[in-house]
């Protein structure tokens, strides 16, 4: 019988750190199998962003910690030393970090507006390099024409796919001006989905060169519609086109309605007041070249800016800087130049009494033309104030926002303000008649929050038989006679609806006709008319003079080749269309 070999002994503390030890593997293997999958846990991320295509792959495609990778425990069971563990586990996780940064990268690029060269500046990969020491940013514009390109494709196809179960869309039309490549149009279309809320979708932005004409730009506008399939879905184009008649005629002979923008036609309300007011007691536009040229003596001499900031201090004015108004730009701008002009006249004339400049004297005649136009422009401030919002406004806030801007210029009239009478009567010529336009009445009494303004009022019968006849065309019924529903049934479907209470003007106006009612029949008439947008551009730039500035700008320097590029995922993958969803 072999000896016995002599074993030590294990003490109870050894039992103990064992059993701990074995406790200890056991509770981290639970945790790992009870431990949520990465994918799960960052569902909080907008999967849709990112299209499965082989050059932009989702983000939860090229994680390593997916169902069936060996997890890190068993890669430790496999490793001799930490050397072989940090082999298996650095390089995945530094994959993962740059596939994300590389994704946002490209994010900021279409949020921004950049040019792809973006990538080569020494200073902005610097920049990356500090944030994460190990990203390596790509240097190539082609890699990053070649990613948003696949994203491009993969939107493209799915905006196409859906604008096809559309039934009606309303298109709009926005020109601008390149400063090196000449003129832009950019086509969005605007629907109401089945869960009534509204949809934005920007299509196309193509170089139009030096053709302004309205023919080349409605011609444009047919073959971007067709190429989308939805030429046949158009039944009005709101453009920012400054020629309204010819526009007017040739999307007539496509079958399309036009209508111009309303912050374009508060821009040339404006012009043709001034251009009333050319007479020998006024000189407004003499007035505003003076202007001009005393905000350019200040941009352009700096010993002249830097006394105007002691002035600014000794006189306790705010330190604000003079803001220059060209001939063709806003109202607004123009607005904000004379605003700054009249706050700061006292130091602006000290310093032009040390330059000998008495050409640019502000006297108190210069003055008291000033304060008029401040006084006659400050309604038309109200109203951008009730119409600023994100996205889109629909066309029924038209009307009744003209009629409070008629009655505040009628006050200003009375009162001796000769900017705001001729205001007043260039916007009666332009907006006098808008009730008598079929798709701003309608619109307007479709909407829960005016709807009094239209069907009690004078025009109250006509709104009605147009109704009544909108109705028996877009509603058939089986039961009613072959033109659709009966006149009893129609009269019966808008004395309900009359009688309902009105929204606030700050509520939206959808939420109304997405709720079940007895009058749901008409819902196909709203939908119709409110899916009107009421600008060309979306009203965050239209009434901000710097965003829309900086949009310019951002634009202006694309290179030509990426400009449609960009501006199609700048209006669908970005980060601000991706994280606030545009609605009414």
């Amino acid at each position: 019988m072999p000896d016995c070999v002599d074993r030590p002994r294990r003490s109870n503390r050894d039992m103990r750190s064992r059993d701990l030890t074995s406790h200890n593997c056991n509770h981290r293997r639970r945790r790992e199998r009870s431990q949520p999958p990465l994918k799960n846990m960052l569902a909080g991320t907008r999967q849709e962003e990112l299209p499965r295509s082989k050059h932009i792959l989702s983000l939860f495609d090229t994680l390593s910690f997916t169902k069936g990778a060996p997890s890190q425990s068993r890669g430790r069971k496999r490793c001799r030393n930490m050397a072989e563990l940090q082999a298996i586990t650095v390089p995945q996780q530094v994959s993962q970090g740059d596939e994300l940064l590389k994704h946002h990268l490209l994010k900021m690029l279409v949020t921004d507006l950049l040019p792809f060269s973006k990538v080569k500046d020494v200073g902005f990969r610097a920049f990356c390099r500090g944030l994460n020491p190990t990203f390596d940013p790509p240097s190539s514009a082609l890699w990053v024409r070649t990613e948003l390109q696949s994203v491009y494709e993969y939107i493209k196809a799915e905006v196409h796919n859906m604008l096809q179960s559309v039934p009606e869309v309303a298109l709009t039309a926005e020109m601008w001006t390149h400063t090196s490549e000449g003129v832009y149009l950019t086509v969005s279309c605007h629907f109401i989905d089945r869960y009534w809320k509204r949809r934005n979708c920007l299509l196309e932005t193509v170089a139009l060169g030096s053709d302004r004409a309205a023919a080349h730009v409605v011609e444009q506008l047919l073959k971007t519609s067709s190429d989308w399939g939805i030429a046949e879905k158009v039944k009005v184009v709101m453009s920012n086109v400054k020629s309204k008649d010819s526009m007017t005629e040739s999307c007539e002979a496509k079958g399309w309605v036009h209508m111009r923008c309303f912050v374009c036609t508060l821009d040339i309300m404006f012009r043709e007041a001034l251009a009333q007011l050319d007479k020998p007691s006024w000189r407004m536009p003499l007035l505003l070249r003076k202007c001009r040229a005393i905000v350019r003596f200040f941009q352009q001499d700096r010993d002249a800016q830097r006394q105007l900031r002691a002035n600014q201090e000794k006189l306790n004015l705010s330190p604000l800087r003079l803001v220059q108004a060209a001939v063709d730009d806003t109202w607004l701008d123009m607005g904000t130049m004379l605003q700054r002009l009249s706050q700061q006249r006292d130091a602006i004339n000290l310093v032009l009494l040390q330059h000998v400049k008495e050409d640019l004297w502000l006297n108190d005649r210069d003055m008291e033309k000033i304060n008029a136009v401040l006084a006659a422009l400050q309604p038309l401030r109200d109203t951008a104030k009730e119409m600023v919002s994100d996205g889109y406004e629909s066309l029924s806030n038209i009307i009744p926002l003209v009629d409070n801007l008629q009655k505040s210029m009628a006050r200003l009239s009375e009162d001796g303000n000769q900017v705001a009478k001729a205001l007043a009567d260039v916007c009666m010529r332009l907006f006098g008649h808008a009730g008598d336009n079929r798709w701003m009445a309608l619109s307007t009494a479709m909407d829960p929050r005016f709807k009094n303004i239209m069907l009690f009022s004078s025009r109250a019968q006509t709104i009605e038989q147009k109704l009544q006849v909108e109705l028996k065309a877009l509603c058939p019924s089986k039961d009613a006679s072959p033109l659709g529903f009966g006149t009893e049934e129609v009269d019966a479907i808008l004395t309900e609806y009359k009688s309902t209470n009105t929204m606030v003007r700050d509520q939206n106006p959808l939420d109304f006709w997405r709720l079940p009612r007895g009058f749901k029949k008409l819902s196909h008439v709203a939908r119709k008319y409110l899916t009107v947008v009421s600008t060309a551009v979306p009203l965050q730039r239209a009434f901000n003079p710097e965003i829309s500035r900086r949009v310019h700008h951002s634009r202006c320097h694309l290179e030509p080749e990426n400009v449609n590029l960009m501006m199609f995922l700048n209006g669908h993958w970005s980060i601000e269309s991706s994280n606030s969803p545009e609605s009414e």
